[in-house]
């Protein structure tokens, strides 16, 4: 079995939360694991490998897995042709491209995959892969080369946010399944953030707990306290000296934002074009020429 349609981006766009919902259609079968990478890292494993997430298809009469990366990969759209063919159908979740670098640059501090020196206009400046991922037609434009308007259902995210159910509605129709199907996870915040610091204190806890529970059977009794005493001092310098450090969320002020968002305004320009709609929602009237 392989899928037949996709959800292809954007990242920190509530694809997580999009996933999800689908899950919870009887007549949609999502892969277990969200984000295979197959046609962005993994296309080297073969077609068996990537069948084999989609085994406990059941006969839904949608299939299909989410990666977010796939819209931005070079390769990734000539590859899904090739396997997939001229059928699938494509589901996408566009935000702000302003706001969607600032909280991607969040989510990468709380993983500690960044210095937490780093300020946002820094790294925005100095990465231009990460400024690319903003530019939505250019990527969306490697997919029509390949596939028909009507393969994609094109969501906007800060519509999405207000109105889920709608957006949902979108999905189940562009599926040909159910629309009136309504989620349990419907209101749910699904992979709201990064890893966050809570997480590794009860990880690095949890672990001290598990090492006590061998270690001290091993020992003789009259020594236990001592350990306990030395253990528990010796976990609270690493984890909250040596553990990662807490850095406030900083919002991003709204003149900086208007002002990078001129970046991405050609991009929108040509997707307002190309969707027939308008996306004024991102740029309001201070960027509307």
């Amino acid at each position: 079995m392989l899928p037949n349609f996709l959800i292809i981006g954007v990242q920190k766009a509530a694809t997580s939360w999009l996933a999800a919902c689908l899950q919870e259609h009887p007549d949609v079968f999502m892969s277990k694991e969200k984000e295979i990478h197959f046609f962005d890292k993994y296309s080297d494993k073969g077609q068996l490998w990537y069948e084999a997430h989609f085994a406990d298809w059941a006969g839904q009469a949608a299939a299909g897995e989410a990666t977010p990366d796939y819209i931005n990969n070079l390769n990734a759209s000539q590859r899904i042709y090739a396997m997939l063919g001229s059928e699938v159908k494509f589901i996408l979740s566009l935000r702000h491209p302003i706001d969607r670098a600032h909280s991607a640059f969040w989510h990468r501090l709380r993983q500690d995959k960044i210095s937490s020196e780093t300020d946002f206009l820094t790294f925005y400046r100095q990465n231009e892969q990460f400024r690319y991922r903003g530019n939505y037609f250019t990527q969306l434009s490697r997919y029509l080369e390949c596939y028909p308007r009507e393969s994609f259902l094109i969501l906007i995210y800060e519509e999405l946010t207000k109105n889920g159910q709608h957006a949902l509605a979108d999905c189940f129709k562009f599926l040909s399944v159910d629309d009136q199907f309504v989620p349990k996870n419907l209101n749910a915040k699904v992979n709201a953030g990064g890893k966050d610091l809570g997480t590794f204190y009860r990880q690095a806890w949890g672990l001290r707990l598990r090492s006590r529970q061998v270690a001290l059977k091993l020992l003789p009794a009259g020594l236990q306290r001592s350990i306990l005493d030395t253990g528990r001092r010796t976990f609270e310098r690493l984890a909250f000296e040596v553990g990662p450090k807490q850095r406030s969320f900083e919002r991003l002020d709204d003149e900086l934002r208007q002002e990078l968002l001129a970046d991405y305004m050609p991009e929108i320009r040509q997707l307002e074009e190309w969707l027939g709609r308008d996306l004024s929602i991102w740029y309001g009237s201070s960027l509307a020429v």
